[in-house]
């Protein structure tokens, strides 16, 4: 059978976009998995106590436009040493937007937990489960720099990344236990 240009090159975007989810796949599925050792990972989390203000680089190599909302991480965080109980946040630790804000809106945001993949290393990730950003940080001092890496449900034929880091911050004061905000 004979295919025509057109089916050649629908072809050849469905075997891209194969590729490319198989290679995107695996990590973004290790970043919802718990990471192993629970005892290492917890004593390995407190290096990243504290607060955090998140600075998030120009895409590369190109913007998302009006959808970089879908893949922006809050300005500020706290990744906590509690742990999730369910969806793609169970057994993760949480994440904190900190200054929590006043009400709760519909945000794309449902889940965000971070996990620690060594003494120095971590991911953070927000997902809806459609879209998230997964942000792949190293400690260096009071910082944590790395790479953002957004993830759809959808293939995506040209990836895109950004460079994030991470400023130590004052954690603001609350009056009792952390409440989760996403």
């Amino acid at each position: 059978m004979k295919l025509d240009a057109t089916h050649e090159v629908f072809l050849l975007r469905v075997f891209l976009s194969l590729v490319m989810i198989s290679t995107a796949a695996p990590s973004y599925l290790n970043a919802q998995t718990p990471a192993k050792g629970q005892e290492s990972s917890e004593a390995h989390g407190t290096a990243f106590a504290g607060c955090y203000e998140v600075t998030l680089g120009r895409w590369w190599p190109w913007s998302y436009g009006e959808d970089t909302v879908y893949v922006t991480p809050p300005s500020q965080i706290e990744p906590l040493s509690v742990r999730g109980t369910e969806g793609f946040e169970k057994d993760s630790f949480l994440i904190r937007t900190v200054p929590a804000p006043k009400m709760v809106g519909s945000g794309w945001r449902i889940s965000s937990f971070w996990q620690v993949e060594s003494k120095n290393w971590l991911t953070l990730t927000w997902t809806n489960g459609f879209t998230a950003v997964s942000l792949k940080l190293e400690k260096q001092g009071d910082e944590l720099r790395g790479w953002a890496h957004p993830h759809f449900d959808f293939p995506h034929l040209i990836p895109r990344t950004a460079h994030v880091t991470a400023r130590k911050i004052p954690c603001p004061t609350s009056g009792g236990n952390p409440t989760i905000f996403h």
